[in-house]
C-alpha cells in the first residue's frame, strides 16, 4: 500500500516536471517563430507618388563639323612663286598665303597703258580736228544753198505770174525755172550732207571714247589681276589641307588648300519628319561628346532647321555651339538630346523602380506592410525619370530601392 502511494507522488511530480518544460519549451519556440518572420521581411525604400512634369526628350547622333570651312582659290593662273602656310597653321583673314609669279603681268600692264595713251591722244584730236572742221563746213554750205534757194524761188514764183500774164517769154521764164531747180537740187542735196555729217561724227566721237574706255578697263584688268597674284587667307581658321608648292603652276578656280574655322562648331542631324514640327531654330540642345567623357556635356543651339526633307523623309537640322578653346575636333562622335515637349501633371518614378517582366512593366506599391506587384504603362522617359501613364495612381508608395527581391505579396520593411 505504502509502496502504491510512493509510485504515484513520484507520477504526479514526474508529470508536473514535463508540464513545466512544456510550457517553457512552447514559449521559447514561438518567440523563435516570430523572430524568424520578422528576420524575412525585405528592407526596401519607398517614394510617396505625386504630379510632377517631365520633358519629352528625344536623341539624334552625328558627328562633329567645322563652323566655316572655305577653299583657298586663285582667281587667276601662273607660276607659284611662294606658298607661305602648312597644315595645322592657324591662319588670320587676309594673310597672303599663295604668291604668284608677276613679270609677264607687268609687261601686259605697260602693252595696255601706251595702248591707253594713244586711244586718248586720237580721242582728243577728233575732237577738236577733221571732224568738227567737216561739220562747219557743211553747215556753211548748207546756209549759203538754202538762201540761194529762197532766192530762186522767189524769182521763179514772179516769173511764173509774168509768164502765165503773157508779159514774158517762154525762152525767159524756162531760163528761170531752170535756175530755180538747180537751186533746189543743190540745197537738198548740202541739207542731206549737213544730216550725214551731224550723224557721223557723234557716232565717230563716240567710237573713240569706247575705244578709250576699253583700253582703260584693259589696264584696270591687269592692275587687278597683279592684286590677285597675292592669294589671301578668305577666313581666319586652321589649314586643314594643302595642295601647292612653289614652282608648280597654278590654275584659276583650282583648290590649292582649305581653311577650317573651329571657334564654333556644329553638329548635323537627321529629323523624322513627325518630329520636326516640334523643335524650334533657336532652341538649346544638349550635345554629348564621349570622347571628352565628363566635360563632354555641352550646351549648343539650334541654327538651322531645313525646310524640305530628303528621300528618306528625314529634314537636316544644325546644331551650333562655341569652341573657343578648340577642344571638339570635327569628326567627333556626338549625341544630341532636343526637348520636344514638356508634359505637365502627370506621375513620375525612377526608372530603376520599373521592372520588365515577362507580362509586362511593373513596379510595387508597398500596402499594409506588404509589396503589391503593379502592372504599368509609361510614356516619355527622361534620364533616369519615367512617366507613369496608366497603373499608378497619386499618393501611392513606391517601392524604389529593393525591388528586385520581391514578388507578390512579400513583406516589407520600409527604411
Amino acid at each position: 500500500m505504502k509502496f502504491c502511494r510512493k509510485n504515484t507522488k513520484i507520477i504526479a511530480s514526474l508529470l508536473l516536471i514535463f508540464f513545466v518544460a512544456s510550457i517553457f519549451l512552447l514559449a521559447g519556440c514561438s518567440k523563435k517563430e516570430g523572430e524568424e518572420k520578422n528576420d524575412t521581411a525585405v528592407p526596401v525604400k519607398v517614394m510617396k507618388t505625386k504630379k510632377d512634369k517631365i520633358e519629352d526628350i528625344v536623341t539624334f547622333t552625328g558627328q562633329i563639323e567645322a563652323g566655316d570651312e572655305v577653299k583657298i582659290v586663285s582667281k587667276i593662273s601662273g607660276r607659284v612663286k611662294e606658298v607661305n602656310f602648312e597644315v595645322g597653321d592657324y591662319v588670320k583673314e587676309g594673310e597672303p598665303l599663295v604668291i604668284l609669279e608677276t613679270e609677264e603681268l607687268y609687261d601686259q600692264l605697260a602693252q595696255a597703258e601706251a595702248a591707253l595713251a594713244a586711244a586718248r591722244a586720237n580721242l582728243a584730236a577728233n575732237e577738236s580736228g577733221a571732224l568738227p572742221q567737216q561739220l562747219e563746213q557743211a553747215k556753211a554750205a548748207f546756209e549759203q544753198a538754202e538762201a540761194n534757194y529762197l532766192n530762186a524761188k522767189a524769182d521763179y514764183e514772179r516769173m511764173k505770174a509774168l509768164y502765165e500774164a503773157d508779159a514774158i517769154s517762154k525762152q525767159a521764164f524756162d531760163s528761170m525755172e531752170l535756175k530755180y531747180k538747180v537751186a533746189k537740187s543743190q540745197y537738198e542735196s548740202a541739207k542731206e550732207q549737213l544730216k550725214l555729217t551731224e550723224e557721223r561724227l557723234p557716232k565717230n566721237i563716240e567710237a573713240l571714247r569706247a575705244q578709250v574706255a576699253q583700253a582703260q578697263a584693259q589696264v584696270e584688268l591687269i592692275k587687278t589681276n597683279i592684286k590677285n597674284s597675292v592669294i589671301r587667307a578668305p577666313i581666319s581658321g586652321m589649314i586643314s589641307s594643302k595642295h601647292i608648292n612653289p614652282g608648280e603652276m597654278c590654275q584659276a578656280g583650282v583648290t590649292l588648300g582649305s581653311i577650317v574655322n573651329i571657334d564654333k562648331v556644329k553638329v548635323v542631324i537627321d529629323v523624322p519628319e513627325e518630329d520636326i514640327n516640334k523643335i524650334k531654330d533657336g532652341q538649346e540642345a544638349t550635345v554629348n561628346i564621349d570622347a571628352l567623357g565628363d566635360e563632354g556635356k555641352i550646351k549648343g543651339k539650334i541654327s538651322i532647321i531645313s525646310p524640305a526633307s530628303g528621300s528618306a523623309r528625314l529634314f537636316k537640322v544644325k546644331i551650333e555651339m562655341e569652341n573657343k578653346d578648340h577642344r571638339l575636333k570635327p569628326g567627333m562622335f556626338a549625341s544630341v538630346n532636343v526637348v520636344r515637349g514638356v508634359k505637365e501633371n502627370v506621375i513620375t518614378v525612377p526608372k530603376d523602380a520599373v521592372l520588365i517582366k515577362k507580362h509586362g512593366n511593373v513596379v510595387y506599391v508597398v500596402k499594409e506592410g506588404k509589396a503589391e506587384e503593379r502592372l504599368v504603362k509609361i510614356g516619355v522617359t527622361n534620364g533616369d525619370r519615367v512617366e507613369i501613364t496608366e497603373g499608378l495612381n497619386e499618393g501611392e508608395m513606391v517601392v524604389i530601392s529593393g525591388q528586385n527581391m520581391l514578388m507578390e505579396g512579400s513583406a516589407v520593411k520600409i527604411q
